[in-house]
């Protein structure tokens, strides 16, 4: 009885002094964790690198499909977005020239 009760004194005592040694260093709740081997899950990939890496994924197998949808089909599930297709379709882009200057028009309708 007297083995077991130097026992449960010895691995108290032990376990308070790593704790007091790992708090003068670390919070509290890291030196818990290292005691219990704790360990942190790995970052969440975002929607963005999904895709890219989904899309690089689909060029290297065939540049001829579809490989915007294929990647938004395959993020979309494992990412768990809502099921709405690409839009099909043209974008046209119209450069104008926003910053031109008002007295340049009047200066070349009225020659002097």
């Amino acid at each position: 009885m007297k083995m077991t009760l130097r026992a449960n004194f010895f691995l108290s005592s032990m376990f308070g002094v790593l704790i007091l040694a790992g708090c003068a260093n670390q919070s509290a709740l890291d030196v818990t964790r290292m005691l219990f081997g704790y360990i942190e899950p790995p970052k969440a990939e975002s929607v963005m690198d999904s895709m890219k890496r989904e899309y690089n994924r689909c060029l290297a197998i065939d540049s001829d499909r579809d490989c915007v949808q294929i990647a938004y089909d395959k993020v979309r599930v494992t990412q768990g977005l809502d099921p709405k297709p690409i839009p099909k379709g043209y974008v046209v882009i119209v450069q104008e020239e926003m910053n031109k200057p008002a007295s340049t028009e009047e200066s070349e309708s009225d020659p002097e």
